[in-house]
């Protein structure tokens, strides 16, 4: 059945008609730069799906009859039924389809509490906590901020800012809570004004879910005052770091995201400068491989790092984000290439000697 999945000649990209992600012809800027690529270093045929809720039943039949390999390239944050879209992607898994990036992968890395599991590791930051239920959050969150005065909150699943919140306990007792997607500050008389406002963000669980069970809550980070040096984000094709992306905020503001106008410099993962944070990344890799279910890397990815300082003053990179369900590279779309070399005959025949291998020792 395997060697049968192997025989098959066509890798498809999956996208969802909805979202602000899309270029004046309705697909993704990258999309068709990537299957081009895909084209051209191998023997594959390429396709672009799209994914409809209620037509998925006839989607997942032409893809299983057809495909050898499909990427996902849908933002989640444009698809209400999340949840259920992820369930497709493994179902195809399951039946001997290459599916990248596997939802078991994006679910524990793609969230913010990878961070919270991380905390102890070289990676991450001890301070860090995952808040799942209001009541937590309502019993200690207080206690930390008045400690520290200033502290990150991170809603467990969002992107390009959203749901990312710097809050701020002022001398005078008042809080001021600033949003990093759009930067808007506001302010509140008391902490425990904040801190009743904030209850309406704690979403309710869906019984329904299968992949995002225990998944709602707000991950609270140290504040790295540091970010205004820029976020250091190393992108990724599966284990290989092929480029260090240099996001520096606006003057004054604590967001490195493009929506809220910070400047990107994308520069080689080779240059010296960056020796360190790369080390840093391949060793992180044996830390983050648990969190794959025993599944492959995602196929383009990013480790996003802010800059500290440790005991002794010397500079350290604290991981602030792992981003892994669906990065951009329209803006850079040589890194199309070294995405289609995850399709060369000799890479697919080592990742098919590996299964087959795996399969046999089950």
């Amino acid at each position: 059945m395997l060697q049968e999945t192997y025989m098959k000649t066509k890798v498809f990209i999956i996208e969802y008609a909805v979202g602000s992600d899309k270029g004046f012809d309705g697909f993704r800027p990258d999309t068709k730069p990537i299957l081009h690529e895909i084209e051209k270093a191998t023997s594959y045929e390429t396709e672009v799906v799209f994914y409809v809720p209620n037509k998925k039943d006839k989607l997942f039949e032409y893809l299983k009859q057809n495909a050898f390999a499909v990427i996902s390239r849908i933002n989640p944050g444009n698809l209400k039924e999340i949840d259920e879209y992820f369930q497709f992607l493994s179902k195809l898994s399951k039946h001997n389809i290459e599916v990248y990036t596997h939802p078991d992968v994006m679910i524990n890395l793609d969230f913010k509490d990878i961070l919270f599991k991380l905390k102890d590791s070289y990676l991450g930051e001890k301070s860090t906590k995952f808040y799942q239920k209001y009541d937590e959050f309502q019993r200690d969150f207080p206690q930390v901020l008045k400690k520290e005065k200033i502290r990150v909150l991170k809603t467990n699943y969002g992107s390009t800012g959203e749901g990312v919140y710097l809050v701020c306990l002022n001398e005078d007792g008042t809080v001021t809570c600033t949003e990093a997607v759009n930067n808007e500050k506001e302010k509140f008389n008391c902490l425990d004004d904040f801190i009743i406002d904030f209850s309406w963000k704690f979403e309710q669980e869906d019984e329904n879910a299968v992949y995002f069970k225990n998944k709602k809550g707000f991950v609270s980070c140290k504040y790295l005052k540091r970010i205004n040096e820029g976020e250091i984000r190393v992108l990724l094709v599966k284990d290989k770091p092929i480029s260090v992306v240099h996001k520096k905020p606006q003057e004054g503001e604590f967001s490195a995201t493009l929506f809220s106008g910070a400047k990107y410099k994308y520069e080689s993962a080779t240059e010296s400068k960056w020796e360190h944070v790369i080390n840093l990344t391949l060793k992180g890799l044996k830390d983050l491989k648990p969190y794959c279910q025993n599944e492959d890397f995602p196929i383009l990815w990013t480790m996003d790092y802010i800059l500290d300082y440790d005991e002794n003053q010397n500079d350290i990179y604290v991981l602030s984000e792992v981003n892994c369900s669906c990065v951009g590279i329209t803006t850079q779309l040589q890194y199309a290439k070294e995405l289609a070399k995850v399709f060369k005959k000799d890479t697919i025949l080592e990742n098919l000697d590996s299964k087959l291998m795996a399969q046999a020792v089950s």
